[in-house]
């Protein structure tokens, strides 16, 4: 009964804060939180998630950034006795639960010139709404670039990307058929 009354309260009421704190020692603190409510394909699905962020400026041409995110199932995440056809005892993980720590710096070189650089890392586990069983997730990513104004109207950024994917399901779950998952759809 609980359950059902605060997915009904998150129903009517879409909840998410952000703030910001600024220090004059050149900090800025950003904290965000909230939840949602999410339905389709057969299952509803309620996520709540906080993510503070960091961000230092030690010189005038230099930023450096540093934060974690983490998402978690309002329900408690738990492991389904069940299997397609046959009652199978295996354990089918179901829910989210994935956490995401990320660093990144800026650098200006000079007016026409800047570099960028940042690393990620998540790591945890999420359930697509066409799926009954939640999927592994665990990467590390890089990125880098850089940036060079020619002149008032042209710029020219390079942006480079490298993304370890240790399970490979980040891919499928963004690009692919959701309704090639679901026994539901066949």
């Amino acid at each position: 009964m609980k359950h059902t009354l605060l997915l009904l309260a998150l129903l009517l009421m879409p909840v998410a804060l952000r703030a910001q704190v600024t220090d004059s020692a050149n900090w800025h603190v950003r904290l965000s939180t909230g939840a949602s409510v999410t339905n389709g394909m057969g299952q509803t699905q309620s996520l709540s998630w906080v993510a503070p962020s960091f961000e230092f400026h030690p010189t005038s041409r230099l930023t450096v950034n540093t934060g974690f995110a983490s998402v978690g199932s309002l329900l408690p995440a738990d492991y389904k006795l069940h299997g397609y056809g046959s009652r199978s005892l295996a354990p089918l993980r179901t829910g989210t639960r994935a956490t995401a720590l990320w660093a990144e710096a800026q650098y200006q070189v000079n007016s026409r010139l800047w570099l960028w650089a940042s690393v990620a890392h998540l790591n945890g586990f999420a359930q697509p709404l066409w799926l009954d069983r939640s999927l592994p997730m665990q990467a590390t990513a890089f990125s880098g670039g850089f940036g060079y104004r020619f002149g008032e109207k042209s710029i020219l950024e390079m942006h480079i990307h490298i993304v370890r994917d240790h399970y490979g399901t980040l891919a499928p779950m963004l690009y692919d058929d959701p309704f090639s998952y679901n026994r539901f759809f066949y």
